[in-house]
């Protein structure tokens, strides 16, 4: 204001020939290009604090089709999604580290990464071998070909298969909490939700260190987070690998020779190309060649349990 004052002072020594209402005039002209300017300012400087803001905020991710070793994956809002494959466990290594929807990977919270379902998502994951299942978040993508999904450690620890470091696994999403907590995610960056919070009665609620197992009482007595296992019946199912897109018999032969495959095998023919089915075989085995038929350039590979 000070410097739209001297201005008009400016313009009143230097123009006395001028009339008084172009004076006037050229005031008010000044006067409005200072206010523009400034607002310009101002608005670009709130649209940088929103930009800041909205770049740490969870955000509700699909994602565009992507390759792992050469292997495509199409994210997609599946919710009738249900599939049976291995799982393994991340540790330490992720902990704390952002997700690709600016949540966080944590090794104490049911948790887990999947490489096509929605960000965030829920699912039930069973454990074939024991019957144990629980209910978890996904929050990420992984990036291993031969795993159908990654867990927290206490995902793994709870199912029992954190000493064996791999698992054959059922996983099915939930459609209703899924939807839900979509809505919430994409809530969460709409330009009114913190005012909307405000406004809303609230009560007072207690916060406790997410990244504890543990909870303290009034009473001062250490109590575990209550966490519902469930358990089903389950089979006794074998695992296979199978290995589409061979030519003919003779080239099975020769990548069963160059690999030095020690495992049961049997060939199909399927009409076009022929297929690979090794089995039953364990966990850790599937999971290593599966690596090794990508390696070869044999990237249509499945495991199956029967």
């Amino acid at each position: 204001m000070k410097l739209i004052i001297s201005l008009f002072f400016f313009i009143l020594i230097s123009c006395e020939n001028i009339s008084k209402d172009n004076v006037i005039d050229k005031f008010e002209n000044t006067k409005n290009v200072i206010e523009e300017k400034a607002k310009k300012t101002i608005k670009k400087s709130d649209n940088s604090k929103k930009e800041n803001l909205s770049k740490n905020k969870i955000f509700y991710l699909i994602g565009d089709p992507y390759y792992i070793e050469g292997v495509q994956y199409t994210p997609n809002e599946n919710y009738s999604y249900e599939e049976v494959g291995l799982a393994t466990f991340y540790d330490k290594e992720l902990h704390n580290q952002k997700t690709l929807n600016n949540d966080l990977n944590k090794v104490t919270e049911l948790l887990g990464r999947h490489k096509t379902l929605p960000l965030p998502s829920i699912v039930k994951i069973t454990n074939l071998e024991n019957g144990l299942s629980l209910t978890i978040k996904i929050i990420d993508r992984h990036d291993d070909n031969a795993s159908i999904i990654q867990v927290s450690r206490k995902v793994a620890q709870l199912l029992r298969f954190y000493k064996n470091k791999i698992a054959k696994v059922k996983v099915e999403i939930l459609s209703d909490p899924s939807k839900q907590w979509k809505n919430v995610t994409m809530s969460i960056n709409d330009d009114n939700f913190n005012s909307t919070v405000d406004s809303a009665p609230t009560e007072i609620v207690s916060i406790t260190n997410i990244d504890s197992d543990i909870i303290e009482d009034n009473g001062n007595e250490i109590l575990e987070q209550p966490i519902e296992i469930g358990f089903e019946e389950v089979e006794n199912l074998a695992l296979y690998l199978h290995v589409n897109n061979f030519k003919n018999y003779q080239e099975i032969q020769k990548i069963i020779n160059e690999i030095q495959l020690n495992e049961k095998y049997t060939s199909e023919n399927m009409g076009t190309f022929y297929k690979l089915i090794i089995g039953p075989i364990e966990n850790d085995t599937a999971n290593k060649l599966v690596s090794t038929f990508i390696r070869k350039g044999y990237k249509e590979n499945e495991i199956i349990l029967e």
